[in-house]
C-alpha cells in the first residue's frame, strides 16, 4: 500500500513538473532556482546514476549525500567544507550534491522508485516528513539522544514515539512593522490580533498607497498564507485537525476567525491585489513601502540589508500578535533525513554525528544564514548574535512554533491538507465568490473530509 502511494504521489509530482516547465517556457534545469545554489556539485539528474557505497564490490566506505541549495552562498561552501572533513577523518568517499528545493521531492522520489536513493538529505521538514509517513526514513532515536537538542527540536521528527528527522535549524517566522509609521501616529507594538486592526485602521493611507497589512491570499502553491489562516484558527480557539486525526475545523471559533480575517480585507487595511497575490507578493510589497506590516521569515532581512538600509532602519521585527484563546507561531524547520533503502545508514548517521560534534562550525552556520535560521540545540540563545535586538525576535518565535499543521497528526494527510492550501481556498470562497463566515467553514470541513476519510 505505501509502494502504491509512492507511485502515485511520484506520478502527480511529475505531472506537475511538467505542466510548471510548460507554463514557464523553460526546461526545469535551465529555469532560474529561487535560492542562489551553492558551490557544489549541482544534481543535474540526480535521480540517475548516482553511485552508491557498494555496488562496485570494493566494501569502500561511501556516502550519497542531497543537500538543500540555500539562499546563502556561504552555507554551502561551509556544508561542503564539513563534507570534506568527515571524509578525510573518516575515511568515507562522499558525493556531495546540491538540489534546488522546489526539485527534492521529485528527483528523491524517482531515486526511491529505481532504487537508486541518496543515503541522507537535508529538507523542509514537510517535505521529508511526507517520506516518513511512506515509511522511507530510518529511525533516529539514537542520534536525537546524543545531543542536547531544545524542547521544540525534539518534536520536530517525532512521529508517533519514533524520531525519524534530525532537526539542523529552525527557520521561524517574525512580523515585520514600519515601525516609524506606527511612531509617526504615537503607537506602540502591538501585542493582540484585535490591536493590531485597530492601529491599523490608523495608519492605513490607501490614498497615497500606503495599506498598513500585507497579508497575500492567493493559493499559489506557497505556504504563507495557509500559514496565517492557521494561525488565526488556532488563536481564536480553532483546529483544523485534533491530535487523534478528527476534522473539527467546522466550529464556531473557526467561524469567530474566518470573520476576522474578512474583516482585514473588506475593511480595506489590505491592498485588494492581494487577495491573489503570491508568496512572493508580500516580500515585494514591503520592500516597495506600500505594506506596513508582513508576515515572513528572515530572508527580508537580508534584503533590507544588502538593498534598502534605510528601510531596515525604520523595521521592527515583533513575535505574532496573540489571539483570544492564545499565540501560535507555524514554524518549519530544515532537516537531515536518512533514507531507510539507502546503502550506507551508517555513514549517515556517522556524518550527523560528526556535523554536531564540532559546534563551533554549527554556531558559525547557523550565524551566517542570519537570522533565517534558529538553533536547535540548547545554550545559543544568550550569544552576542541572539542578543542583537534585531535577532532576538527569531530566537523568541522560534521557541513558541509548532508544527504547520498542528496539532494533527504527522502523516501525509495533514501534509497534504496543508500543501493543497485549504483554508486559503476557503478564504477565497469569501472573499472572491461572496461565501459567508459560516459557509467557508462548512467548505473547509468538506475538503478537509476529502482527504482524512478518503478510501
Amino acid at each position: 500500500m505505501k509502494r502504491k502511494l509512492l507511485s502515485v504521489i511520484l506520478a502527480v509530482s511529475m505531472v506537475a513538473a511538467c505542466l510548471a516547465g510548460c507554463g514557464s517556457g523553460a526546461a526545469t534545469e535551465e529555469a532560474a532556482p529561487a535560492e542562489s545554489e551553492a558551490p557544489a556539485e549541482e544534481a543535474s539528474d540526480a535521480g540517475e546514476g548516482a553511485e552508491t557505497s557498494g555496488g562496485d564490490g570494493s566494501g569502500a566506505r561511501k556516502l550519497v549525500f542531497w543537500d538543500k541549495a540555500e539562499y546563502v552562498d556561504e552555507y554551502g561552501t561551509m556544508m561542503k567544507a564539513a563534507v570534506d572533513k568527515f571524509a578525510e577523518e573518516q575515511g568515507v568517499e562522499v558525493d556531495y550534491v546540491n538540489v534546488p528545493s522546489a526539485d527534492m521531492k521529485q528527483k528523491l522520489m524517482a531515486a526511491i522508485e529505481a532504487g537508486n536513493a541518496p543515503d541522507l538529505i537535508v529538507g523542509d521538514d514537510t517535505l521529508v516528513g511526507q517520506f516518513a509517513s511512506l515509511n522511507q526514513l530510518e529511525n533516529v532515536d539514537d542520534i536525537m539522544s546524543e545531543y542536547d537538542f531544545t524542547d521544540a527540536a525534539l518534536k520536530v521528527g517525532l512521529l508517533g514515539d519514533t524520531q525519524y528527522m534530525v532537526p539542523q535549524a529552525f527557520t521561524a517566522p517574525g512580523m515585520y512593522i514600519r515601525a516609524d509609521k506606527w511612531q509617526e501616529k504615537g503607537l506602540d507594538m502591538p501585542e493582540t490580533w484585535e490591536e493590531l486592526k485597530e492601529q491599523a485602521k490608523i495608519v492605513n493611507d490607501p490614498a497615497n498607497g500606503f495599506y498598513a497589512l500585507g497579508f497575500a491570499m492567493g493559493a499559489s502553491g506557497g505556504g504563507d498564507a495557509e500559514g496565517f489562516c492557521r494561525t488565526i484558527i488556532l488563536d481564536w480557539g480553532g483546529q483544523t485537525v485534533d491530535e487523534n486525526g478528527n476534522v473539527v475545523v467546522n466550529s464556531p471559533e473557526t467561524v469567530e476567525a474566518l470573520t476576522f480575517i474578512k474583516s482585514l480585507y473588506d475593511e480595506g487595511l489590505i491592498s485588494p491585489d492581494a487577495v491573489t497575490g503570491d508568496d512572493m507578493w508580500n516580500n515585494q510589497a514591503y520592500l516597495a513601502g506600500t505594506a506596513g506590516v508582513i508576515c515572513n521569515a528572515g530572508s527580508i532581512i537580508a534584503s533590507m540589508k544588502n538593498d534598502d538600509p534605510d528601510l531596515l532602519s525604520k523595521t521592527q521585527v515583533i513575535a505574532y500578535p496573540a489571539g483570544p484563546k492564545g499565540s501560535y507561531t507555524l514554524g518549519g524547520s530544515n532537516v537531515f533525513g536518512v533514507i531507510a533503502s539507502g546503502k550506507n545508514v551508517a555513514e549517515a548517521k556517522d556524518f550527523i554525528r560528526s556535523y554536531y560534534n564540532d559546534m563551533d562550525n554549527y554556531e558559525a552556520m547557523i550565524e551566517v544564514m542570519g537570522s533565517m535560521w534558529q538553533p536547535v540545540i540548547n545554550g545559543m540563545d544568550e550569544s552576542e548574535f541572539w542578543q542583537d535586538e534585531m535577532n532576538k525576535p527569531w530566537m523568541e518565535s522560534s521557541k513558541q512554533s509548532v508544527k504547520t499543521y498542528y496539532p494533527a497528526p504527522s502523516d501525509e494527510k495533514a501534509m497534504t491538507c496543508f500543501s493543497s492550501q485549504l483554508c486559503v481556498k476557503a478564504v477565497q470562497e469569501m472573499l472572491i465568490n461572496g461565501a459567508t463566515p459560516e459557509e467557508a467553514a462548512e467548505i473547509l470541513e468538506k475538503s478537509f473530509k476529502e482527504v482524512y476519510e478518503a478510501e
